[in-house]
């Protein structure tokens, strides 16, 4: 079954599937054309490409789903692998945004999937972009389209987890651990 997480930008969503990795998960990396961050490495935070190589792979149709986000710093894309989706296993885990779970529903009807929304407030969603360095426009940008992409997301969770400053992060790991054990 695979599991979908799904949270609004500083949620937590990568570090705590970089946690689940230490229990036999695995992410689904996603293809962007974002530059990468300080700390982060090809191949195993994301599979980091030029707009060029991202637009042949869509032409291929080489994407189940991706998304195109008209930021302060450019235009940049992420998109899923359908190979990888397709051979995802028990204990795959893939990063969506609410667009991508939609459209990776509808192209694969039948996969047996459970969705995670990883919640955080919008202080700790504001201290963590300035903490990792994000651009202050950039910053408010996403705070505001997440707003909009995120709007009743969690009636389609089978399960939230909250992820804010005062929660110790290791009880959110193990209880989001316990939930993809248990139903598994």
């Amino acid at each position: 079954m695979l599991t979908i997480i799904m949270g609004r930008t500083c949620s937590g969503k990568s570090t705590i599937v970089k946690e689940l990795k230490k229990y036999g998960f695995h992410l689904i990396l996603t293809t962007t054309t974002r530059p990468k961050r300080e700390k982060e490495i090809q191949n195993v935070d994301y599979h980091f490409v030029s707009e060029e190589e991202f637009l042949e792979k869509i032409d291929q149709n080489y994407f189940a789903e991706y998304k195109v986000y008209k930021t302060e710093l450019g235009i940049w894309y992420y998109g899923s692998a359908r190979e990888d989706i397709e051979s995802a296993g028990e204990k795959g885990i893939i990063i969506l945004t609410p667009e991508g779970y939609r459209d990776v529903v509808k192209e694969y009807p039948s996969l047996e999937y459970r969705l995670v929304y990883i919640y955080a407030n919008n202080q700790t969603i504001k201290n963590r972009l300035m903490k990792r360095g994000d651009k202050k426009e950039e910053a408010e940008r996403r705070i505001k389209q997440d707003y909009q992409d995120f709007k009743g997301v969690e009636n389609l969770a089978d399960r939230i987890v909250y992820n804010n400053e005062n929660d110790e992060f290791s009880d959110v790991v193990d209880k989001l651990r316990s939930y993809l054990e248990e139903n598994s």
